[in-house]
């Protein structure tokens, strides 16, 4: 597309065009966001927006919002302990508040 400009935004390519550029090719422009593509909005030469695709689960918009980060590690479901006696949980809690 001959009005595309190629700039890097955020670690990766992304496209930049202004807002009557927007306005004349609007169709053309949700189809490549769409097919994946972002697209820099400009106003005077100064980026005002961004046109992303919207993730396909929920996790990964709020991560793209900046509202949740994603696990640096995979959970690891701490070990139960298993009691070596006959007593039970009420005993046990009764014993550890001095009852």
């Amino acid at each position: 597309m001959p009005w595309k400009r190629r700039v890097a935004t955020c670690g990766h390519m992304a496209t930049r065009m202004g807002i009557r550029e927007l306005r004349d090719t609007l169709t053309q422009t949700i189809r490549c966001v769409r097919a994946d593509e972002s697209i820099e909005v400009t106003h005077d030469g100064e980026p005002v927006a961004l046109l992303v695709p919207i993730p396909d689960d929920p996790f990964s918009q709020l991560v793209a919002e900046g509202a949740a980060t994603a696990a640096t590690r995979p959970f690891a479901q701490p070990r139960l302990q298993t009691l070596k006696d006959d007593r039970t949980a009420t005993d046990i809690l009764d014993e550890d508040r001095g009852e």
